[in-house]
């Protein structure tokens, strides 16, 4: 309990602008009061997870996963413009695996972390997400204190019924998962801020180090496809 109050508390005290190095500290301090984060591997990490919401093939050769926040504006660029044509171009034509974890970086984006677990199916999920990333600008989230508000106007566009809205916002099981998630993304990935994505082949035994595979802040199309295109030739090529 000690330790879910207090990475709570990280994210209620923390906005988007905190500066990195003190809630790197702030979270060494509170992983010494859990070994959670020890249950699964860096490798692990980097593949798919039972839990994960994705788009595309989960067989497919190469696989990018993708950590963002539902409060980041260069996020919902990502979402709005380079995921839509990188789905479009790989993903739909089974080259990637596209795999979404949301890495909340402040209270209003714990809050809508919280709500996206009312939404279990894949398509609601990520019609969930785009509808916050839609908003974002709109919602002027840092002048308004009463997040909740915001985030059930959201919820009733997908008709999601209050005692289910409540459920998830309030639920404490939930919120040790979306608060180890992020611990685990810190500790094992180094995710410091978002987007972070890491791109490698899909379950290989290729050496991929984390530094190859990943790839920090909001990047353009052509960008993705020069790493992606180079991965599927990798991977889809016969060994001699």
């Amino acid at each position: 309990m000690f330790f879910r109050a207090l990475l709570l508390s990280l994210f209620i005290y923390t906005t988007l602008y905190a500066h990195q190095e003190k809630i790197t500290q702030e979270t060494e301090i509170i992983s010494k009061e859990s070994n959670t984060t020890e249950e699964i591997t860096q490798k692990e990490l980097l593949s798919l997870l039972p839990d994960d919401k994705f788009l595309g093939d989960p067989n497919a050769p190469v696989i990018m996963i993708g950590y963002v926040s539902p409060t980041c504006y260069h996020c919902a660029l990502f979402y709005k413009n380079e995921l839509a044509q990188i789905k479009k171009k790989y993903i739909d034509t089974g080259k990637l695996l596209y795999v979404l974890r949301i890495f909340p970086t402040d209270r209003f984006g714990f809050k809508a972390t919280l709500l996206s677990y009312c939404y279990t199916k894949t398509e609601n999920y990520f019609n969930f997400i785009r509808a916050i990333f839609d908003a974002l600008v709109s919602w002027n989230y840092y002048n308004n204190s009463d997040e909740l508000a915001l985030l059930k106007k959201i919820a009733a566009l997908s008709n999601l019924k209050e005692d289910m809205f409540n459920k998830c916002i309030n639920d404490k099981a939930i919120e040790d998962k979306v608060l180890n998630n992020k611990l685990l993304a810190i500790n094992k990935l180094g995710v410091e801020n978002s987007p972070t994505f890491f791109i490698k082949i899909n379950n290989n035994n290729f050496p991929t180090g984390l530094r190859e595979c990943k790839h920090e802040g909001h990047k353009k199309l052509e960008y993705f496809s020069s790493i992606i295109d180079k991965l599927y030739a990798q991977a889809t090529t016969p060994a001699s």
